[in-house]
């Protein structure tokens, strides 16, 4: 298995597993309501549908980094509202997001990954891996937000 492979598989797993965090970000979406999504069960912590849209911003945020785009996400582009956003809408998203960036990396070559992103000091490699460990970040930072709105704690 070649590099690029590696990471798409990495990717893959993070989406619908098996991931050795044992938390699949697609698996995990489901089931969740519109209520549960919007609940904040933690005081001064984001939502299920935050989290899912934020997640969502920063996989295409990469994919046009891919693209050669030096752009930097404002503070709203990155926590973004979600009020008028439906949680279907939010999932539909996030799954065309990881589909578009999955796409990105599948046209990389080898050595793609060393070179330098665009307006950063760091390589597309890391890029990479960092998205894919930002989302399993927020992975589990959902899965316990569903188990709290689950058990009543909002």
């Amino acid at each position: 298995m070649r590099e690029i492979e590696r990471i798409l598989d990495q990717l893959n797993r993070a989406w619908g597993g098996p991931s050795w965090t044992g938390v699949d970000i697609g698996p995990l979406l489901e089931g969740i309501s519109d209520q549960q999504a919007r609940a904040h069960p933690i005081p001064n912590a984001h939502s299920i549908i935050e989290l899912v849209a934020h997640s969502s911003t920063w996989m295409d945020a990469v994919a046009h980094r891919l693209a050669g785009s030096e752009r930097e996400l404002t503070t709203e582009e990155d926590w973004r509202g979600v009020t008028e956003m439906s949680w279907p809408d939010a999932v539909e998203e996030m799954t065309n997001a990881i589909s578009r960036l999955s796409d990105v990396i599948a046209r990389l070559t080898v050595d793609d990954l060393d070179k330098k992103v665009a307006g950063r000091k760091y390589t597309i490699y890391v890029m990479l891996h960092g998205v894919i460990q930002h989302t399993i970040y927020h992975a589990g930072q959902i899965a316990l937000l569903k188990k709290a709105a689950a058990s009543g704690n909002r």
